[in-house]
């Protein structure tokens, strides 16, 4: 998925994923949900309750999931996600 704006917003469905191979410097937040956020050669896993952020530092790919039910997943470029 090619995701080219500068803000962006997924639904995601429980159990679903969005693949996020080049999110480098993206300010993810949960509009609404749970959602389950790992990087590629990362041992962290980060959880994000609604209305919790997160920012990507890693160039490694990121993968979001949505755990309990539908979740919301707001990306910004990380400078807007500051001002945010």
């Amino acid at each position: 998925m090619l995701i080219d704006a500068p803000h962006a917003r997924l639904l995601l469905q429980r159990g679903q994923t969005s693949r996020l191979p080049e999110a480098s410097a993206t300010h993810l937040c949960s509009a609404a949900g749970t959602l389950w956020i790992t990087i590629d050669h990362d041992s962290r896993d980060i959880v994000l309750e609604p209305g919790q952020c997160f920012t990507v530092r890693s160039r490694e790919a990121v993968t979001v999931s949505a755990l309990s039910g539908p979740a919301v997943l707001d990306l910004r470029p990380a400078a807007a996600g500051a001002r945010a």
